[in-house]
């Protein structure tokens, strides 16, 4: 990103795809109306093995000339919600994070949506996993 040259040293500054999809996963799960980010079927067999959800689930990002990003997301959301409103919110807050922690330019953003989920899913799928946390939480170490 910056290969300038400062009081003799020779600088250069690079994000992996990785780190710039933890900041688009945060930042997507903390607006309004989204519900969850989805991965593909690896990322779904993964969360099985693993306590801590992974926020990269669901972003595929691409970094061209170490400057522009790309971001691709699949999204579940809450039935009812005005989803361009979500998406432009989404698009602006990813667009926001990205640049201000990695003084990357998001060039692109896109959104499929994969699921609406009602109240009455929402409730039960966190019963559910709640109680995943708790059998988890049972067994020895």
């Amino acid at each position: 990103m910056d290969n300038n040259k400062q009081n003799g040293i020779k600088k250069e500054l690079k994000f992996d795809d990785a780190v710039i999809a933890k900041i688009v996963g945060i930042t997507c799960n903390e607006v309004e109306g989204v519900y969850s980010l989805e991965g593909g079927m690896m990322a779904n067999i993964t969360d099985m093995f693993t306590k801590d959800e992974d926020p990269t689930k669901g972003v595929s990002v691409d970094l061209s000339d170490d400057e522009d990003v790309s971001v691709s997301l699949d999204a579940t959301v809450r039935y009812g919600e005005n989803v361009p409103d979500i998406f432009n919110k989404v698009t602006m807050a990813v667009a926001k994070n990205v640049r201000q922690m990695t003084g990357l330019n998001v060039t692109e953003v896109k959104m499929t949506v994969k699921d609406m989920l009602t109240r009455e899913e929402i409730a039960r799928n966190e019963a559910k996993d709640k109680e995943k946390d708790n059998e988890k939480e049972m067994q020895p170490a």
